[in-house]
């Protein structure tokens, strides 16, 4: 079974692409958090930190793998080559990986109190959600702005977890201004969920947001949740006021999409898959970079 895993890990959940995605979703977040508030003179990665980093990277696999399991039927129409229609692993592989990974995940944050609500929260919320496509179909596979809502909130809990792990470091309580930065970068993933399924001809059965909304209008709504999550981070970070400057930092991110929409306007059938994948890690990334030039410290 653990080769099996080992296989499937390479396969389904790309290291390469996931861990910059992870580990800049724990630095980069941490990161504006503390820029975000007064409180926190000087900020710098600690355990508690390692700790969330090494959470996020596990957990993103673990929903990889009920996706996997929620979209068997699917893909066995559409994605035949996929890990568990091929056969490359079995559903059981992946409940087994499930429950022992939630179960090391506890472990590893047991003690760190209303992160580890959240975390547990965030994984009886996804379970619950894959139990109820699988064994009562809802919401339907065709009801795509459903699926949208019922889902966004997983990754919103996350960037909570995120959150309460920051503030229980410093010890602080939350504040509006963290909360409307967790339901930015919350925003900010609709970029990617619907960009990289903007497409001017979907394949025969496939799932994709331009039935709903045209291809224009699914490449516009992707940017425009980028512009809308960069604006309220902007609103967060100030840096019109002086002193405050390296947050213009995090204006540089939206290049990608801003491509994206070009290319596609021009005629490419799908937006750049390079593109849409950077876009997460390149914002988290000028996250980083503006709370270690405002905030950072070695000491």
């Amino acid at each position: 079974m653990i080769s099996r895993w080992g296989r499937y890990i390479g396969a389904a959940y790309r290291p390469s692409v996931q861990l910059p995605y992870t580990v800049s979703w724990a630095l980069g977040l941490t990161a504006l958090f503390a820029c975000g508030t007064g409180a926190v003179r000087s900020w710098r990665p600690d355990a508690e930190l390692l700790i969330t980093a090494v959470t996020l990277v596990v957990t993103m696999l673990l929903i990889r793998a009920l996706d996997d399991v929620r979209d068997l039927d699917y893909d066995r129409r559409v994605n035949p080559d996929r890990p568990l229609p091929s056969g490359m692993v079995s559903e059981r592989d992946l409940v087994s990986l499930v429950a022992l990974g939630s179960a090391l995940l506890l472990l590893l944050n047991a003690g760190r109190g209303v992160a580890l609500a959240m975390l547990a929260g965030q994984m009886a919320y996804t379970i619950v959600v894959v139990a109820l496509e699988r064994l009562a179909g809802w919401p339907h596979r065709d009801q795509l702005a459903l699926q949208l809502a019922v889902n966004l909130p997983i990754l919103a809990m996350l960037s909570l977890y995120v959150y309460f792990g920051f503030l229980r470091a410093e010890d602080l309580r939350p504040t509006a201004a963290g909360l409307i930065t967790v339901l930015a970068v919350t925003v900010s993933a609709l970029c990617v969920e619907l960009g990289r399924k903007a497409t001017r001809q979907p394949r025969p059965g496939e799932r994709s947001y331009v039935t709903v909304l045209g291809p224009s209008g699914t490449s516009l709504a992707a940017f425009g949740a980028a512009v809308t999550a960069t604006a309220a981070v902007l609103v967060i970070l100030t840096p019109w006021h002086s002193g405050a400057g390296w947050g213009w930092l995090v204006l540089a991110p939206l290049a990608l999409p801003a491509l994206a929409v070009a290319k596609f306007a021009a005629g490419a059938p799908h937006w750049p898959i390079p593109h849409t994948v950077a876009y997460i890690p390149a914002m988290y990334t000028s996250f980083f970079a503006v709370g270690w030039l405002t905030k950072g410290t070695l000491r």
